[in-house]
């Protein structure tokens, strides 16, 4: 028999798949793979495979690329190759019966309706194998399993859902150092019920928020959030160019006021933003919102003024005239204007 250790993640080959619920289980052994290092994948007996140490342990990382109901046939082709002894391996796979947010280690069991773990238990002939049961919760209303599984999750679940990789990928380093009774005891549960843990500190939130973004790109709640975390970093330009993206993804959804308020936190933090600027003045005509529009393209004169650009704050404020003729702050900045560029007059 060998002294090394198998790791399982089970979930469905192709970017079509990639960030489904159903392939947590890859999230989990990818997260493993960058914290320690381990050798880029090869394919190998039906699987993109992965070798290194941890917790000086020798493991081989395994990422079937059988598609989800035939994994038994991938981890049986390992464990022949490899001499696993049973008690050597941990699969990671999503489980429908446990909530989002909790994790559920096992070190047996049936297959819980899993087509992955019911096929692995075919192929090798017993359940008595660790796993790591990764909660993605069942769908709400009418939705069957089989198309909710292949989706992705969206707005906070997205968050948390990386928070659950983590706190996945630290089990699973538990029950190579200590064993899997250990490991129950210390991860079973509700993810923020498991052990005291220090507030998070903004760039730990920052990782977090930019792989919920990566996991539903078009979800605009993670870059809600990373925004609010680049300012809490100071890092402006980043949160003004976040806000952009966050527009941009109200836009092709359909959200024109969402995208206008957007748009609005993007050019107070960089108020030189001046298309963007004129964009939310020009979007709020079409609300036939004219008084928000006026105050708009004032706002934006007001800059060209502090910036010494006469000419075209004179553009903005004509612009703020012809939505609203009888505009007093306009009609005084025009004032003051004519003054300036032409002060003998």
């Amino acid at each position: 028999m060998s002294n090394k250790y198998l790791i399982v993640g089970l979930g469905n080959p192709g970017r079509q798949y990639e960030n489904t619920r159903h392939n947590v289980g890859f999230w989990v052994v990818a997260e493993l793979a960058r914290r320690h290092n381990l050798s880029s994948p090869t394919s190998e007996r039906k699987s993109f495979v992965m070798d290194g140490m941890i917790g000086g342990k020798r493991v081989i990382a395994a990422l079937p690329q059988t598609y989800m109901n035939l994994s038994g046939e991938a981890v049986r082709a390992l464990v022949d190759y490899y001499k696993i002894p049973i008690e050597n391996i941990i699969v990671i796979h999503d489980d429908l019966d446990t909530p989002l947010g909790t994790l559920r280690l096992r070190q047996t069991g049936g297959h819980g309706g899993q087509n992955g773990i019911r096929n692995i238990i075919l192929h090798l002939g017993t359940q008595e194998f660790a796993r790591v049961r990764f909660g993605i919760g069942r769908p709400k209303g009418r939705m069957a399993a089989r198309d909710y599984v292949l989706q992705p999750f969206y707005d906070d679940d997205a968050i948390l859902a990386e928070q659950v990789r983590a706190k996945a990928a630290d089990a699973v380093e538990a029950w190579l150092k200590h064993g899997i009774d250990t490991a129950m005891s210390m991860f079973n549960g509700d993810i923020n019920d498991t052990q005291a843990k220090p507030k998070t500190t903004p760039e730990e939130d920052l990782k977090l928020v930019q792989r919920a973004h990566e996991l539903a790109p078009n979800d605009p709640k993670p870059l809600e959030k990373m925004a609010k975390v680049y300012r809490r970093l100071r890092q402006l330009d980043e949160a003004a160019e976040t806000y952009l993206r966050l527009a941009d993804v109200h836009a092709r959804a359909g959200r024109p006021r969402q995208q206008i308020s957007a748009w609005e936190q993007a050019v107070s933090i960089r108020p030189g933003l001046v298309d963007v600027q004129a964009n939310i003045a020009k979007a709020l005509e079409t609300q036939d919102n004219s008084k928000r529009a006026a105050q708009r393209w004032l706002k934006l004169a007001s800059y060209y003024q502090d910036s010494g650009d006469h000419a075209e704050a004179q553009a903005a404020v004509d612009e703020a005239l012809r939505v609203n003729p009888q505009h007093p702050k306009a009609l005084d900045m025009q004032a003051h204007l004519e003054q300036v560029m032409n002060p003998e007059s």
